[in-house]
């Protein structure tokens, strides 16, 4: 099958600063992760894929065509932004018809599609609100229903859990999965590790305009957890003294008993090693919170 995105030797420059840096990329079919600190090139990436920027240098290729010459091309293709793409003063339903009508689908089409992704989302009840009067997080809602109307053979995601509960994080990340099964193309933009740990997937790694590597979601787990923490949470206060005997390092603000101590871990492994000491002495683990490294730290090869 023709990859859904061939990029070779990608150069992108606004004025003297330089935003993308001779990328080459061939996309997968499924869920590709792009993950990279802010600045990174991300955002401007996928603005080039869809062909709202015109390279300076190289190529883009989407389906063997150039997005930024051929307008049929982005029949097949959507994008979430991190702007929201919406008219403030419309309704969200008037927003919804009128992007769903440029890719000339009827009114009871467009409806019937909405409808569903938002009352899955449960934000069917803003239908006849206003964009102006809903919150980010809404808002982030409704931009991703308007990014589906056309069922894109690739499909663009610019941080799209940006502002959203848990819940629907958690809905975006399993419709997300579950599309990437049906032949689809997806690229993830993101500058959270929390959201790489989610999928099972290729990740592309960003710095400074560049790729600097080209791995796994797995993979980027056996080098982040290298010299990392977690906090555990106890359901029952534990003596300071039984931390001390489990081996592994730990902060703490009691001196004698806590309810939460951080521990320093040399691997992934460590995790269940760790857990399973406290457990043998006695301690009811209620949590484990991973504590984030900074994306800037990683991979700073390439």
């Amino acid at each position: 099958m023709e990859n859904a995105i061939s990029v070779k030797n990608l150069y992108k420059k606004f004025g003297k600063t330089v935003a993308l840096d001779n990328i080459s990329f061939t996309s997968k079919e499924g869920v590709n992760i792009i993950l990279g600190p802010n600045g990174a090139g991300k955002s401007t990436f996928l603005r080039c894929i869809i062909g709202l920027y015109k390279p300076s240098s190289g190529s883009v290729l989407v389906y063997g065509k150039r997005p930024y010459f051929d307008d049929e091309i982005r029949n097949k293709m959507a994008l979430l932004s991190d702007n929201y793409a919406l008219y403030d003063f419309l309704t969200v339903k008037q927003n919804l018809r009128f992007f769903g009508n440029l890719y000339k689908l009827g009114d009871s089409e467009i409806y019937k599609k909405s409808k569903k992704i938002l009352k899955e989302m449960d934000a069917l009840k803003f239908f006849d609100r206003k964009v102006v009067e809903l919150s980010r997080g809404t808002k982030q809602k409704i931009a991703f229903c308007r990014a589906m109307l056309n069922d894109p053979d690739l499909l663009l995601l610019d941080e799209p859990t940006a502002f959203l509960d848990a819940s629907s994080s958690e809905w975006i990340r399993n419709f997300i999965l579950d599309y990437g099964r049906k032949k689809k193309t997806i690229l993830f933009v993101t500058q959270k590790l929390d959201e790489v740990s989610r999928f099972n997937s290729r990740l592309i790694i960003m710095r400074d305009g560049r790729i600097v590597e080209d791995t796994t979601t797995y993979n980027i787990y056996n080098e982040i957890m290298k010299s990392s923490s977690i906090l555990v949470r106890f359901a029952r206060p534990v003596a300071i003294s039984m931390l001390k005997r489990i081996g592994y390092k730990f902060d703490s603000m009691e001196s004698k008993e806590v309810s939460s101590a951080k521990f320093y871990i040399n691997s992934y492994k460590d995790v269940n090693l760790l857990i399973g000491k406290l457990i043998k002495n006695k301690a009811f683990v209620l949590g484990v919170d991973y504590i984030e490294p900074l994306v800037e730290r990683i991979s700073k090869g390439g």
